[in-house]
């Protein structure tokens, strides 16, 4: 991949913070989309104390649960970075990752969904104007398709099975109608972080493995358009 400017929401920490580190460090131009304004210049700052140029480093405000924000930002960034050819759809919410299926209230799954699903599709409409304009790719930070025993939660769960949906859904109208985009989704495992509370296992990532996961797919010249892409790089499910 040649250097490009990249949009990562949801970048103040984890695997989002982390994964601007390592592009910046690759050569490119990071922009970081933080919820809270006044996370912006210190997810900035923090940055450049993990050693990256603070001139490949810039911030916009942007809220998955607040379309006035999402719109402000598109055109933030139809402004400011018209060259953006990169969205990192990161951003998201846990919802209670203790509750069974069952007790998990129709609010709790709504309120999920909200971020996890419409908030990224709102994102995605907001900058898509400039991926087209540069023959952009949409990455999406997703789950599985299936179910595992020792991991269900379940308003999370329901929303990144219905993120899947989406991001192939998309991909065939990007096919049919020959858009000059890609999208695609990127499962990592288990990772370490503060949406499950630091969970620790043997299945379990962390952030720099899950950003280093990433930056190896952006690296790998594949176009991906509609590939569900797995913990060990491989694809999982795709359009067919």
């Amino acid at each position: 991949m040649n250097a490009k400017t990249i949009l990562i929401t949801g970048a103040n920490r984890g695997i989002g913070l982390e994964t601007a580190r390592q592009l910046a460090d690759a050569g490119h131009q990071i922009i970081v989309g933080v919820r809270n304004a006044d996370k912006l210049q210190p997810t900035i700052d923090q940055l450049v104390k993990f050693g990256v140029d603070a001139e490949r480093v810039s911030g916009v405000q942007i809220d998955l649960n607040d379309s006035a924000s999402i719109t402000a930002a598109g055109k933030a960034i139809a402004d400011q970075h018209p060259d953006l050819g990169v969205l990192i759809n990161n951003a998201g919410i846990s919802g209670d990752m203790q509750k069974p299926a069952l007790e998990t209230t129709i609010p709790e799954y709504q309120e999920t969904l909200n971020v996890n699903l419409f908030g990224t599709m709102r994102v995605t409409e907001a900058m898509l104007p400039v991926l087209l304009k540069n023959r952009g790719q949409i990455v999406n930070l997703t789950g599985p398709f299936s179910a595992t025993k020792w991991y269900n939660p379940a308003a999370y769960r329901v929303s990144k099975i219905a993120l899947n949906a989406w991001i192939q859904t998309l991909a065939v109208d990007i096919e049919n109608q020959k858009l000059p985009i890609s999208i695609l989704g990127i499962f990592p495992g288990g990772v370490s972080t503060d949406i499950n509370n630091h969970r620790q296992g043997p299945y379990m990532k962390t952030t720099e493995d899950a950003a280093g996961l990433i930056l190896r797919i952006l690296k790998d010249g594949k176009r991906h358009n509609g590939d569900i892409i797995g913990p060990d790089g491989t694809v999982i499910s795709k359009v067919e």
